[in-house]
This record gives structure tokens, C-alpha cells and sequence, in this order.
């Protein structure tokens, strides 16, 4: 078996305990996506090194969990608050706030995605559809549509707060 086909069969195998993981070190399922995906992203990188499918799987799973204990070190760093956490506090959240917020989304998903990964965020989050049928009609593997799905989920995040603390500035 080639490497490249060991670490792509390793994560289909693995793909929900190392999600499932993942979540709960990032307590985040987005987060706990991208922490898969980059975590692929590396192995990828290094696919030579590999020998066999139960190598492959272990550094898959040791990769999954120090990157997602990267990703909730860094997160724990925030000083903001997720959207769901706020609607807990003492202040309400009106419906013109939630509404404001989700056009500043749309707005950055617009106008700051490349092509491609405006694409894939509404194939996959307006639309609902999965991975294989995306990557079919994007004439992509579904490896490479969670990959750019992640990025693009990364970019926006990373506008959006950018922009909140200029506003808070």
C-alpha cells in the first residue's frame, strides 16, 4: 500500500474517535474538526516516514490529540467569549445583536474566502451536504474539501475577532 494511501486510510478509519477526542480536549466541535484536519495536514507532510496501516493510525491519533491540546491551550488565551456563552450571561442578546453578527459573517465569507472555500462553506453549512458530494461537484477529494472547510472556518473566525476588537478599541 502506498503511504499517501495509509494516512488517508488511516484517518477514514480513525476519523470519529479522533474527532470524538478531540472534542473533548477543545470542548469545541468546530475546533475539534480543524485539529483533525491539521493534524492530517501534518501526517500528510510526513507521509514517507510511515511503514505500515498501525503506524499510520497511532501517529494519526497521537497527532489528533497534541494538536488539539495546542489548539485549547491557544483558545484558552482568548479574551472573548464564544456566541453561545454570551446568550448565559447577565446581558441579553437581541435579536438585532445575533442579526448584526451573522451579516458580519456572511459579509467576511463573501468578500475575505477565496472562491473555493466561499464555495464549500455554503455547500456544507447552507446547503448541508457532505463531504463526497462536495468534493464531486468541486472536483476535489473530500480530504482536501475538510481541509479547506477548516481553513476557511479559520480565516473567518479570525477576521470576525480581529474586527470585534477594533470595534472595542
Amino acid at each position: 500500500m502506498k503511504q499517501p494511501d495509509r494516512i488517508t486510510n488511516a484517518f477514514t478509519a480513525l476519523r470519529e474517535q479522533m474527532l470524538s477526542m478531540a472534542e473533548r480536549i477543545t470542548g469545541n466541535r468546530d475546533d475539534a474538526a480543524d485539529a483533525v484536519q491539521d493534524a492530517f495536514v501534518k501526517l500528510w507532510q510526513q507521509r514517507g516516514r510511515y511503514d505500515s496501516a498501525k503506524h499510520a493510525q497511532g501517529a494519526g491519533m497521537m497527532t489528533v490529540r497534541t494538536t488539539s491540546i495546542d489548539m485549547a491551550r491557544h483558545n484558552s488565551h482568548r479574551s472573548d467569549v464564544p456566541i453561545e456563552q454570551v446568550a448565559d450571561t447577565t446581558e441579553e442578546i437581541t435579536d438585532n445583536d445575533r442579526s448584526l453578527a451573522y451579516q458580519q459573517v456572511r459579509w467576511i465569507i463573501d468578500n475575505d474566502l477565496s472562491h473555493n472555500q466561499r464555495m464549500i462553506i455554503n455547500l456544507r453549512e447552507i446547503d448541508g451536504l457532505e463531504f463526497d458530494d462536495i468534493a464531486n461537484r468541486m472536483n476535489m477529494t473530500a480530504a482536501n474539501v475538510r481541509v479547506e472547510l477548516s481553513r476557511a472556518r479559520k480565516r473567518v473566525r479570525e477576521i470576525y475577532q480581529a474586527r470585534r476588537k477594533e470595534k472595542n478599541a
